[in-house]
């Protein structure tokens, strides 16, 4: 019985070792080095390549080393035994305190008074006045944010697949109601899923819709934006300002367009990192569920996608 860790184009040293201090060297295989795939019961990944995990005929169960799965579940050769993620309320903590303070940030115009201070200006301004922030997807992350923007007295609802109950927090669902909350929100937040219905779902139509005032902030998947409709729609001052943690291809190319669009921010997939002792703590659970013969915790649902 071993557990294989296939998690390619990425430091795992610390991952792989704190592994082998709890399981053994001997039950920790590092993808491609798997001297016995037969001995292979579950499978940690994050963004491994389709098919390698087909031919593992012993494998009982997989994780995702984070909250994710879409990348697991696009694999078109992915064997049929369940799938856990990660849930960590500190992850759920980083990523509303990412998105609160980028749109406190921009409401507060710190980075034209950034600009100002190169030039020596001395130049107050009175701070944007929009407080409607729409949040797409309402998770663990979605209802993480959306309590902490609450608490800082914004306007906040969100839209999901079923209706939530949050305090402070209108909760919508449905074709019409998304439409409502991108044409009307001040600050549009996506921490949806990546699925096949909701990929490229921030495109051209979505843009048109938002205010020419409104920032958009995609922080869940780089496949939910359309690049193309979004560079258009900031070249053409359809929206305001957009900020991206999140890209198809990572690290970004140096010759990606993102870098010289005007009034979009960059930042290196930072919003939320996956704490590795919480993560370690789950995944050990789940290895030992699966050789005993009992159900993992944290289970993704195949049907939906997450």
């Amino acid at each position: 019985m071993a557990i294989l860790v296939n998690i390619p184009n990425r430091n795992i040293q610390k991952l792989t070792e704190r592994l082998v201090l709890a399981l053994g060297q001997q039950d920790v295989f590092v993808w491609p080095n798997v001297p016995s795939p037969e001995d292979v019961d579950f499978a940690l990944v994050w963004k491994h390549e389709s098919g390698t995990l087909k031919n593992l005929p012993s494998l009982k169960g997989i994780s995702s080393f984070g909250a994710g799965v879409d990348a697991i579940f696009a694999d078109k050769e992915l064997p049929s035994v369940p799938v856990a993620r990660i849930v960590d309320e500190q992850l759920s903590n980083s990523m509303a305190v990412y998105v609160t303070t980028l749109i406190n940030s921009h409401k507060l115009r710190l980075s034209e008074y950034s600009q100002q201070q190169a030039l020596a200006l001395w130049k107050p301004r009175s701070n944007r006045k929009g407080n409607k922030v729409g949040i797409l997807g309402l998770g663990e992350l979605g209802q993480q944010t959306a309590n902490m923007l609450v608490s800082c007295g914004f306007d906040v609802t969100g839209w999901s697949q079923s209706i939530k109950q949050l305090p402070g927090v209108k909760s919508v669902t449905g074709l019409a109601e998304f439409d409502n909350l991108v044409s009307t929100s001040d600050y549009l937040v996506c921490l949806l899923p990546l699925t096949p219905q909701t990929k490229g779902v921030l495109n051209r139509t979505v843009f048109t819709k938002m205010k020419n005032t409104a920032v958009l902030i995609n922080v869940a998947r780089g496949g939910h934006v359309v690049e193309d409709d979004l560079i258009s729609a900031l070249y053409d001052k359809e929206i305001a300002q957009a900020y991206l943690d999140v890209f198809d291809i990572e690290p970004l190319p140096e010759q990606h367009p993102y870098w010289r669009t005007p009034n979009l921010t960059i930042t290196p997939h930072i919003s939320a990192v996956t704490n590795l002792d919480t993560a370690l703590e789950q995944i050990l659970v789940n290895y030992k569920n699966v050789k005993s013969g009992k159900p993992m915790i944290n289970l993704a649902d195949r049907q939906k996608g997450y």
